[in-house]
């Protein structure tokens, strides 16, 4: 299959596509003696994954497996970024509870949370018998 199926199993956030299946065979053996599978899948919006716009994640795996020549075995799998804070972004869109949470600047688009510079004054009381650095 060349191209897209949006919402694919009426699911939204699921898009597959570019989906390739072959099989081989050898006139001598009445069993293939090979195959190709692969194939796309985009989990986001169905605007985002059609213009690459965040976010969104998409994924691509690819195998062939041959008996008669093994040089000619091969396994591709590749993923789009993938960062905490896009997770987050593409659940928020389809959990409404999460629109509620705050999340410090998307994590800081960094993935990570921010360092508090003053986190030792703030719990002085918490660090008592813990040896400041």
């Amino acid at each position: 299959m060349d191209g897209w199926w949006y919402r694919a199993l009426g699911l939204p956030f699921l898009h597959i596509g570019d989906i390739t299946l072959g099989a081989e065979w050898d006139l001598k053996s009445p069993l293939p003696t090979g195959f190709t599978l692969g194939g796309a899948v985009c989990l986001g919006k169905e605007d985002n994954c059609k213009t690459d716009t965040q976010p969104f994640i998409e994924g691509r795996t690819y195998v062939g497996v041959s008996a008669t020549l093994p040089e000619d075995n091969f396994f591709i799998a590749m993923v789009s970024e993938l960062t905490i804070g896009g997770v987050i972004d593409l659940v928020s869109e389809y959990v409404p509870a999460l629109d509620t949470v705050s999340i410090p600047g998307k994590l800081g688009e960094s993935g990570i949370y921010p360092y508090d510079k003053d986190y030792k004054t703030k719990c002085a009381g918490q660090l008592d018998g813990y040896a400041n650095e």
